[in-house]
C-alpha cells in the first residue's frame, strides 16, 4: 500500500521551488513562450472532448427537435445529432471521384463518412493527437500535420474536387486561406463550409463576422451557391453544455475554492487573485455558450462555395 502523501509538505516544497532564482526564472520563460506554441497544435480541450464524448465527431450537432431542452437529452441524442451534422455536410459533394480534403479533421468522422460513402479522402489537422487518433483508425488515409495556409502546394495544386471545413473555418486566416483554395482546388471544384459566424456585437469574439466574410468572398473572387441556415438545429448541444457548466463544473469550482480556504487558509489568501480569475474564466465560458446569447449574436451556417 502505497504511504499517504503529506500534502502539508508539498506547499513549503512548492513554495520553495518558486523563490530559487533558477525555477523562477524557468517559470518566467514558460509563461513568455506559451503563446509560440499555437493552441492548434496540441489543443488540449479538444482531446478532452474527444475523451469524453463516445464518437468520432467535434461538431456542434443538428438537432431536428430544435426545443429540445438540456435535461431530456442523451448522449445517444447527441451522437444522432452529430452524425446528421457530418452527413448533411458530405451531402454537398458533388465531385466523388477527386480525392476530398477533410481540413480541421478532429477525430476523423468526416474522413470515415466519405470513406463509407466511397471517396477518397485526404486528412489535415495541425494537431498532433488528432493526426495520431486517425493513423490508429484509418492507416490508410494519407494526410497533413499542419494548417491548411501550410498544405505545400508541390504535389498538391488543383489536386482536389472538394475541401472541407467543418467547424474549422473559424480558424483559418481568410487572407491566406482563400488563395490557397483557389491553389489547392480543382478549376470548378467545391469548399463546403459548416461554422458559425457573428452577426452582432457579441462578447465572445470567435469565429468570422458574417459580414466581413462576405467580403472576403467577393474581393477573392468566390461565390456561395448553396447556403442553410442551421443556428437552432444547434441550441439543444449549447443547452446541454450550458446546464452542465451552470449545475456540475460551477458547483464543483466552488467546492474545490471552499475546500482549500478550509483547509489551507494561508494558501487560499496568496492564491485569492487566482481564484478570481478562475472564476472570471469559467463565467466567460459558460456565457460563450450560452444559447440565448448565441442565438442573438450569432448565425450558423452551411455553406457551398465555388469560384464565380
Amino acid at each position: 500500500m502505497a504511504p499517504k502523501k503529506n500534502s502539508r509538505a508539498t506547499i513549503p516544497g512548492a513554495l520553495k521551488k518558486a523563490a530559487h532564482p533558477k525555477h523562477l526564472w524557468k517559470a518566467i520563460q514558460l509563461q513568455r513562450t506559451k503563446g509560440s506554441h499555437a493552441r492548434a497544435y496540441n489543443d488540449p480541450q479538444l482531446k478532452l472532448i474527444a475523451q469524453i464524448c463516445p464518437g468520432d465527431f467535434l461538431n456542434y450537432g443538428h438537432f431536428e427537435n430544435t426545443e429540445l431542452q438540456a435535461r431530456d437529452i442523451t448522449v445517444n441524442d447527441i451522437l444522432r445529432a452529430q452524425t446528421r451534422n457530418a452527413e448533411l455536410t458530405v451531402d454537398l459533394v458533388v465531385d466523388r471521384g477527386s480525392p476530398v480534403l477533410d481540413a480541421g479533421c478532429g477525430m476523423g468522422g468526416i474522413t470515415r463518412l466519405l470513406l463509407e460513402r466511397g471517396m477518397n479522402p485526404v486528412a489535415l489537422s495541425p494537431d498532433k493527437y488528432q493526426i495520431l487518433n486517425l493513423k490508429s483508425k484509418y492507416p490508410q488515409v494519407p494526410y497533413f500535420e499542419a494548417k491548411f495556409e501550410d498544405i505545400p502546394l508541390e504535389g498538391n495544386a488543383h489536386r482536389f474536387g472538394t475541401v472541407i471545413t467543418s467547424e474549422s473555418l473559424q480558424y483559418l486566416k481568410l487572407d491566406r486561406a482563400l488563395p490557397r483554395l483557389e491553389q489547392v482546388l480543382k478549376p470548378g471544384g467545391r469548399w463546403i463550409a459548416v461554422d458559425y459566424f457573428r452577426v452582432g456585437e457579441a462578447r465572445d469574439k470567435s469565429g468570422h463576422i458574417w459580414s466581413e466574410f462576405q467580403q472576403h468572398l467577393t474581393r477573392a473572387g468566390w461565390k456561395i451557391v448553396y447556403q442553410q441556415d442551421h443556428t437552432r438545429n444547434v441550441l439543444p448541444l449549447l443547452r446541454y453544455i450550458h446546464m452542465l457548466g451552470n449545475d456540475v463544473l460551477r458547483p464543483l469550482a466552488e467546492f474545490v475554492f471552499a475546500k482549500l480556504q478550509q483547509k489551507q487558509p494561508g494558501v487560499h489568501y496568496l492564491l485569492e487573485e487566482v481564484v478570481e480569475d478562475l472564476r472570471a474564466k469559467i463565467d466567460k465560458n459558460l456565457d460563450q455558450i450560452n444559447p440565448e446569447s448565441f442565438l442573438a449574436f450569432k448565425k450558423y451556417y452551411l455553406l457551398a462555395i465555388e469560384k464565380a
